[in-house]
């Protein structure tokens, strides 16, 4: 790389949702932005989370300076633990990004071995060659940054997760006036969420649902249920408001919404009447038009307080009838079949139920065309980069802003994918490089990585089945004793009554006879020849790929 250039590389969150990681160079530093886990759309053969390959970064290991997270979002967050244990960086993030993390970092046993600093808006921390401002920002979340990147070469700005919200229910609105006093001095390059770049007009403010709610509330007369996002803050604070004023109780249930209203009340977040909330034993002592529930599990998720009380019981209770359920989120893509099943679930237990189809009960914290023009007007860059989002948004947020903003074409607008690298100086900005990065899959129930050969073993083995393949071989005289052995799981086309088993051994033992000596005392080579010869075999007579399990059995 040239010591006079900027590179942007991205891990993850550019052409998918999720994953959010980019690696800044310049001069030979590198500054990782946010460390975001995905969720798969379909579930990778018993992985339910994926990260960013961060074996990637081993090659920049004497250059990586800190991880700066824009905010506390899973998508954002994720994975810092993983990206902590290869590489033991400082951390730079708001107070409540921190207590997130910390949380994370105190199940994996690591809080004390990572230095953390807490940052606020208008702080600027000096990185080597990166001097990085936080900009506050406006998102579903709180204490949320964009970022000013300032290097020798100009300055980068990232926008993180944003919109921009004249109105939040909490904190201050976008910080625009700092934005256009870091545009006027010059913006090289602009690192834009795309996540809503199809959506036409502004993303409501988080006020937007409050009308919705009332009548919710005015309008209930039995157990009322909100599920949504732990993280959407702003809504949490409504659906408390609410509760208070119109003399309801407020029980929270499900692990993750627990924890974060109580870190959001810790930090002075969250403002929670005295008295306000009560625990599920006392709840069930209330008349029905006394409580409300604030529950987890809105995507549908099977681990989630709300998908237990529609199909089972959740701590001995269940919906019931004269129940009303409000569906208080988005659909994250990939989880439509999920959220269709606890819906089905809902209905068949004679709840009523609310989703944002049906009332404004939900806004989004994305930035829509229109406040990505102002976005991009404010901050005024010589260079516009799309991240965050499917290639389809990142395509339409170029198309909207060549033709919507003034001075902007082709040239100026630059679409890049996860592994390319992309090199930016006030000159120029292309792609130079592109890397190969593999997903890095996560067992849920140990939080153990999962290499990505095994997920392909496994992808195999659901299309194409298994054989297993048993041969003994004399010791001392190394020929083969008695029949192979075959059998065979989930193989298509297989009809064991047409003598295919029959035929399979005998190509096996007629292709042992035909082996040189010095090939069968070679077991690992014996071995892999008779795999390749049943797989081919398989394949021409019946025309499937199973995997093939080879034992060699010695007598």
């Amino acid at each position: 790389m040239s010591l006079n250039k900027i590179e942007i590389i991205p891990l993850g969150g550019i052409g998918e949702f999720g994953m959010n990681c980019m690696g800044i160079r310049y001069g030979g530093e590198m500054i990782i932005i946010d460390a975001g886990m995905g969720f798969p759309e379909e579930t990778p053969y018993g992985v339910d989370i994926s990260i960013p390959n961060f074996d990637f970064l081993e090659e920049h290991r004497d250059d990586l300076t800190a991880i700066v997270l824009t905010h506390g979002h899973e998508d954002h967050v994720g994975a810092l633990t993983y990206i902590l244990k290869k590489f033991n960086l400082p951390v730079y993030a708001s107070r409540f990004t921190v207590a997130l993390a910390e949380k994370r970092l105190e199940e994996h046993k690591m809080l004390e071995e990572v230095l953390i600093h807490r940052v606020k808006a208008n702080d600027i921390v000096e990185l080597g060659n990166f001097r990085v401002e936080f900009i506050h920002a406006s998102h579903s979340l709180v204490d949320c940054f964009s970022l000013a990147i300032h290097t020798p070469l100009g300055t980068i700005i990232h926008t993180g997760d944003y919109k921009i919200d004249d109105t939040p229910v909490i904190g201050k609105p976008y910080d625009l006036a700092t934005l256009k006093r870091i545009g006027d001095e010059g913006v090289l390059l602009l690192l834009g969420d795309s996540t809503n770049a199809t959506v036409p007009g502004r993303t409501p403010s988080e006020m937007a649902v409050i009308p919705a709610f009332e009548e919710i509330f005015e309008q209930t007369e039995g157990r009322l249920f909100v599920a949504t996002f732990s993280s959407s803050m702003h809504r949490l604070q409504i659906v408390i408001d609410m509760a208070h004023e119109f003399g309801r109780k407020l029980c929270v249930l499900g692990r993750s919404m627990q924890r974060n209203v109580e870190i959001a009340e810790e930090q002075g977040l969250l403002k929670i009447p005295h008295g306000a909330t009560v625990s599920l034993s006392d709840a069930r002592a209330l008349d029905d038009d006394e409580i409300i529930y604030l529950v987890t599990g809105s995507q549908g998720e099977t681990r989630a307080a709300l998908w237990n009380l529609a199909t089972s019981t959740y701590k001995g209770m269940e919906i019931e009838k004269g129940d009303t359920v409000v569906l208080s989120a988005r659909i994250i893509p990939g989880n439509e079949k999920s959220i269709s099943r606890l819906i089905g679930h809902l209905y068949k237990r004679g709840a009523n139920i609310i989703e944002e189809k049906r009332r404004l009960v939900h806004v989004s914290g994305h930035a829509s065309q229109e406040d990505i023009k102002i976005m991009v007007e404010t901050a005024r860059p010589k260079y516009l980069v799309p991240i965050h989002g499917e290639y389809r948004m990142l395509f339409r947020h170029k198309e909207y802003v060549k033709n919507h903003v003034a001075g902007y074409d082709d040239n100026d607008i630059i679409l890049i994918e996860n592994g390319e690298v992309l090199e930016v100086d006030e000159f120029a900005a292309k792609i130079v490089d592109k890397h190969e990065l593999h997903k890095t899959f996560i067992d849920e129930e140990s939080m153990g990585e999962i290499e990505y050969s095994v997920v392909r073993e496994r992808k195999h083995l659901a299309y194409g089945g298994a054989i297993s393949l048993v041969v003994t071989i004399d010791k001392a005289t190394h020929e083969m004793t008695g029949e192979p052995q075959i059998t065979f799981q989930g193989v298509a086309g297989m009809d064991l009554s047409n003598g295919f088993v029959a035929d399979a051994r005998t190509a096996i033992r007629d292709a042992f006879g035909e082996m040189k000596r010095e090939h069968i005392v070679d077991r690992s080579f014996l071995k892999e020849n008779l795999r390749i010869l049943l797989k081919r075999f398989v394949q021409k007579q019946i025309g499937t790929k199973p995997v093939i399990v080879t034992t060699i059995v010695e007598v």
